[in-house]
């Protein structure tokens, strides 16, 4: 049986290489795709020889050589949008052009500035960087992206995720969905507990192989240079703990924007009025809550292209798509046929009015 689905899954990109070298798959995505909005995000950049990528999640980082031929790629087949264009489509002051893509950035990692931003100027690609404000100037990671690490790469016992995720959660964890799920919900839950309670809490100190040299996150200089060279600073909540999981809406909503505010003063819009949503979760609740607060676009993990009426926007809540570092570019070169069938044969959704957004599951 899995030797089957093997040999299925080699004809599959066996034809996609066929279908992209032979320019048929450019040709339906030009066709197909000429009246959409594509939202994609990356996390880190990181060079080979850099010592964060011993532990970086591998399906959320891309080598700098792979990301150089993404935006190459990208150049060729979009016309890249910044924010603003974004902004200005969705509230009827502009129209967006054949093909739009977003690019974006999640959490704040250091080397967004390291080795992206280099090659964002050298493709003049506009670009959003989300922060997670609680998490600007620390040397390292979160706790639960260390634990997402170490769970993938076998150092955690059983017996210690099912005491962190009662401890997150404030119960057991189910029987469904094993050990990946419990993983997931501690991720999502987690980020407001500091690690010296979490290990408290344990009674032994995790085996995380934790790396703050060099730093990890963006710190206030690191943002303001981001911002000089035309990069846009969103919000991605105070604490990166998944919305459905704060113990303070308000605070997690309200503080980044602030935050954004003080450090960047007049250049902090248009980002301080987006937020994508830590993990991508969100409720209809949620989305009304942000809006109030003074967002003007919501940003989920939910994946699709954005349907465009004539160059606008219809709503406020728009999907984004992961690219998975490891699938397009496992061994270092990116694999266009892979990337191209990642976002060319995406779903078209039509965006949502100004309240009451139906949401999809939630996923990291």
């Amino acid at each position: 049986m899995r030797e089957r689905m093997h040999a299925a899954q080699l004809l599959k990109w066996a034809i996609a290489i066929l279908l992209y070298r032979s320019r048929a798959l450019g040709l339906f995505h030009r066709l197909r795709n000429r009246h959409t909005l594509t939202v994609v995000v990356f996390h880190r950049v990181l060079r080979r020889d850099d010592p964060r990528t011993r532990t970086a999640f591998a399906e959320w980082t891309i080598g700098d050589e792979a990301f150089d031929a993404c935006l190459a790629f990208f150049r060729r087949h979009f016309n890249l949008v910044s924010l603003d264009d974004v902004m200005a489509a969705a509230y009827g002051e502009g129209r967006l052009p054949h093909r739009s893509l977003l690019l974006t950035f999640d959490d704040g990692f250091a080397d967004n500035l390291d080795y992206a931003l280099p090659l964002l100027r050298k493709y003049k690609a506009p670009t959003v960087v989300f922060v997670s404000t609680d998490l600007i100037g620390r040397a390292e990671r979160l706790w639960t992206e260390d634990l997402l690490w170490a769970a993938r790469a076998g150092y955690l016992r059983e017996a210690d995720l099912q005491a962190l995720y009662r401890l997150v959660t404030g119960h057991a964890p189910s029987a469904e969905g094993g050990s990946a799920a419990v993983v997931r919900e501690i991720v999502r839950a987690g980020p407001s507990y500091a690690l010296a309670a979490v290990e408290s809490a344990l009674g032994a100190p995790i085996d995380l192989k934790r790396i703050s040299e060099p730093r990890q996150m963006l710190n206030r200089e690191d943002i303001i240079e981001l911002a000089r060279h035309g990069v846009a600073i969103g919000a991605h909540g105070k604490t990166h703990t998944a919305l459905d999981y704060a113990q303070d809406l308000t605070d997690e909503l309200e503080t980044p924007r602030a935050t954004l505010r003080a450090l960047l003063g007049r250049s902090a819009r248009p980002g301080m009025d987006a937020l994508a949503c830590p993990h991508g979760v969100y409720t209809p609740g949620i989305v009304d809550r942000a809006l109030a607060t003074g967002y003007r676009l919501v940003f989920t993990t939910d994946g699709g292209l954005a349907a465009l009426v004539k160059g606008r926007l219809r709503g406020s809540v728009i999907g984004r798509i992961n690219v998975d570092g490891q699938r397009i570019a496992g061994n270092g070169r990116l694999r266009p046929e892979r990337l191209a069938v990642t976002l060319f044969t995406q779903r078209h959704t039509p965006l949502a009015g100004q309240g009451s957004y139906a949401a999809d599951a939630p996923r990291l």
